[in-house]
């Protein structure tokens, strides 16, 4: 084996008190009640020996700029590292605590116990960013895939094209077993619904963990998201309930451990990095006369379902979103202007693979586009990446009214936009 890179990586659980109110449905008006398993801050740092990344993914709903730059200016205090070389992102679990204002929402970012909160995950990711620059070690990396069947769906349309590609990053020392397992895959950590008021980390949380059991004490995986704007378990789980979690955690598991069996090492240790602000394109706004139209007609969509009690579950969820993508389009009527949508994409190459990473919540169908166009064999989409600013959504996706494309602060040709962006950024690494 080709040992060409040195690296090390690190886990930290954060300590998050009850009493914190939980980020991910703005629905859910209680605060978390205790911790089912607990969210971790996980970093790997790699080098080359000229050049140097750090990667963090976080058991977060999402990272914003501010939380961003405070980490990454925490950790420059500690380690000489280029800002850009770090990157951060978050697996989008909703059972995380409300941390910044997402959706316009300031009720419970605000108050005390989840600025509390606030600090100890920022200072947790700084402390155990550090951890990782300690004692690099010799490893190989390597590349699998498989397909982790009957995880996700569309979450709008259950016979619609979904991305179900399983994708491990493996760094494999010199006991020729994984140090750090990297999984992609694109699926919202939605198991859990509004309902539950446990800190979790959803399926991707109990995926890692059997992850780290298989390979031993001193393997570490770590969960980066996908395009999974419009993926979600909707239409393939069987409950909201934590034994259903388990289900399709091990479900990606299994889909893991085939993706390692697929692997092929890459002996190509070339890393670099481009990081590059771009303006999201502002949405062209419908007039308060045809939101509020649109509002009451989706209320009155709203309660009829209500009424029906044969409807399904998962076609009452998609009325209910509805509901609130025409609800906050009434309050993007009041705040669009004001919002700054300048966020920073982040390419980082390893190898022959590269990581995409956007700031957004971005449609399957850009995520397919970007690996067609993309002169890189291995292309990892990574959403929730230095920022969380909205969805980007398809037109088809606006024009039947999808709570997505409502709720979402940017112009319906952003898609298009970010892809020539991303694949223009990728004759730079």
């Amino acid at each position: 084996m080709n040992f060409n890179l040195k690296a090390n990586i690190s886990s930290t659980p954060f300590n998050i008190p009850e009493g914190v109110y939980l980020a991910g449905y703005g629905h859910r008006d209680k605060p978390n009640i205790g911790t089912h398993d607990a969210l971790h801050t996980k970093a790997v740092t790699i080098s080359n020996g000229e050049k140097t990344i750090m990667i963090i993914s976080n058991d977060l709903l999402g990272v914003n700029e501010e939380i961003v730059k405070r980490v990454v200016n925490g950790i420059k205090e500690g380690f000489d590292i280029l800002e850009e070389n770090i990157f951060i992102c978050a697996t989008h679990t909703h059972a995380a605590p409300d941390i910044f204002d997402w959706e316009f929402d300031k009720r419970y970012s605000q108050m005390d116990l989840n600025k509390e909160a606030k600090e100890i995950i920022i200072n947790t990711i700084i402390e155990n960013g550090l951890k990782s620059t300690k004692d690099l070690k010799p490893v190989q990396l390597a590349f699998g895939q498989s397909k982790g069947e009957g995880i996700a769906s569309n979450r709008i349309d259950k016979n619609a094209l979904v991305d179900n590609l399983v994708s491990g990053i493996f760094l494999i020392g010199e006991d020729n077993l994984p140090l750090c397992t990297m999984v992609n895959y694109a699926c919202h950590p939605t198991v859990l619904g509004a309902e539950n008021l446990y800190i979790s980390r959803d399926y991707p949380g109990v995926t890692q963990s059997l992850v780290e059991d298989h390979f031993g004490k001193d393997s570490i995986c770590m969960f980066m998201n996908g395009a999974c704007g419009n993926q979600s378990t909707r239409f393939t789980r069987r409950s909201q309930d934590f034994h259903e979690v388990e289900r399709i955690g091990e479900i990606l598991f299994e889909s893991v451990l085939k993706a390692y069996d697929n692997r092929i090492a890459i002996e190509d240790s070339t890393i670099s990095v481009v990081k590059e602000y771009f303006q999201f394109p502002r949405k062209q706004l419908p007039s308060r006369e045809e939101a509020e139209a649109y509002y009451q007609t989706m209320t009155e969509k709203l309660n009829m379902a209500k009424r029906n009690l044969g409807i399904a579950p998962e076609e009452l969820r998609g009325i209910i979103t509805k509901h609130q993508g025409a609800g906050i389009t009434l309050e993007l009527l009041e705040v669009l202007d004001d919002l700054n949508l300048n966020a920073p994409i982040q390419l980082v190459r390893l190898g022959n693979l590269v990581f995409v990473g956007v700031p957004v919540e971005l449609f399957n169908d850009y995520g397919f586009l970007i690996k067609e166009k993309s002169k890189f064999p291995n292309t990892i989409i990574v959403g929730y990446t230095n920022g969380m600013l909205g969805y980007v959504y398809t037109p088809q996706s606006y024009e039947v009214g999808d709570y997505e494309a409502w709720s979402s602060p940017f112009h319906i040709n952003t898609g298009e936009k970010l892809v020539e962006k991303v694949i223009n950024l990728m004759e730079e690494l």
